[in-house]
């Protein structure tokens, strides 16, 4: 299959995101014309042009807990269209007091996609998609309103000195604060040269073991969990760090990292993360300091949710390949949201789409996950007085 594809395949419409005042809707083998997506109760009819390709729109203006019927009618769709229905989620108690964004898994220099790595693109294009991918996700994170950027590892993708110019770059000139967590991608055998430490002139710090940043109604943990020329992770060498970072927190926790705890010894699915025992171990130690503490993570590429115990793990998918997307989170008093969106850019989301046949369309299905694993509210009670408030996760699954 070549990119662009002769055909985008059976026209299809997804509910991609619900949050608390709007919904994203995707769609891809439409056909070229317009496209009308119809929310009530809502802000009602909106006519989208189509090109052929993918698309998607986002419509906000929603009631939070008032179900909202969806009916989209365009080309290569039934007479009747596609009907859905979603319940946008009631926000976390209290006003907003921060928004922040992240993105992962940028692997800047990349050229290849796919488990025999024969997807790539053909000819010379101005941007390549990694860049691409990754410029269009942030820009859209800012016009969301992301007060900070947090890049959760394999920022680039082989560590070549023009990779990180190319970091540099994009990063550099944001207008907002930049985290970086490093993954097994910055540190890969063969690399050509090491990460530095700061990127954007001296403005955006490269995280070397835990890292702390207090923001408005949350702490924010970073950790690296890189091991050198190796591709699994590891976080017990922290302990005391993080014993540190989370006993005096003065506000709930959100822990960024790039790997994910596996549930097991060995993994049962590829890329490896932090090894089952290890990763129980660090998960015990966030429970026992901050049992409502929201910890997310990437390297997977794919989007997931895991609340068999405190504290809820979340792995956020890459902004490079099927589904494309970056994720939001909006602090309250009473809790975060966090919301998957997928990136609308047309240059980025043709070559997303396209990598939804990878592994004989296997990663289609196994990458995006389910609407609960990308978006969700995590509460939490903050009594006065209380040493360790609780937290429950309300899903924002379609009704």
């Amino acid at each position: 299959m070549s990119f662009p594809p002769r055909s985008w395949g059976r026209p299809r419409v997804d509910l991609f995101a619900v949050e608390p005042h709007a919904v994203q809707l995707t769609w891809s083998g439409l056909g070229a014309g317009p496209i009308r997506v119809d929310v009530r109760p809502g802000p009602g009819a909106r006519v989208v042009a189509g090109d052929g390709g993918p698309g998607g729109v986002v419509v906000d203006g929603l009631v939070p807990g008032t179900p909202v019927d969806i009916a989209v009618h365009g080309p290569g769709l039934a007479r009747e269209g596609v009907a859905l229905r979603a319940r946008p989620p009631e926000p976390p108690p209290g006003p907003e007091r921060f928004r922040f964004a992240t993105v992962s898994d940028l692997h800047l220099g990349a050229t290849r996609f796919g488990l025999t790595r024969r997807m790539r693109e053909r000819g010379h294009p101005t941007e390549p998609h990694p860049l691409r991918c990754a410029r269009a996700a942030l820009a859209e994170a800012l016009a969301w309103g992301a007060e900070l950027v947090v890049v959760k590892g394999d920022l680039v993708d082989e560590g070549h000195p023009e990779q990180w110019v190319a970091a540099d770059a994009l990063l550099g000139g944001l207008g907002v604060p930049v985290e970086i967590v490093p993954g097994n991608h910055e540190v890969r055998r063969g690399r050509l040269s090491d990460p530095p430490s700061h990127l954007g002139g001296g403005t955006v710090e490269i995280t070397r073991g835990v890292k702390v940043r207090d923001v408005p109604g949350l702490r924010m943990v970073l950790i690296d969990t890189t091991i050198l020329e190796r591709g699994h992770g590891r976080v017990h060498h922290h302990a005391d760090a993080l014993d540190a970072a989370l006993a005096d927190a003065p506000t709930p926790v959100w822990i960024g990292l790039h790997h994910h705890p596996q549930r097991f010894a060995l993994p049962w699915f590829w890329p490896p993360g932090i090894p089952g025992r290890e990763a129980r171990r660090f998960l015990q130690t966030v429970a026992h300091h901050a049992p409502d503490a929201l910890v997310t993570t990437g390297h997977t590429h794919r989007n997931r949710r895991h609340d068999r115990h405190p504290p809820l793990v979340t792995e956020v998918c890459s902004t490079k390949d099927y589904p494309g997307g970056w994720a939001g989170y909006t602090v309250h008093d009473g809790g975060i949201v966090q919301t998957v969106r997928r990136t609308l850019d047309p240059s980025a989301m043709a070559w997303t789409e396209y990598t939804r046949h990878a592994v004989g369309g296997v990663w289609g299905r196994w990458a995006p996950g389910r609407v609960d694993d990308r978006c969700l509210v995590h509460r939490w009670d903050l009594p006065t007085g209380a040493a360790a408030p609780q937290a429950t996760s309300e899903s924002t699954s379609p009704t």
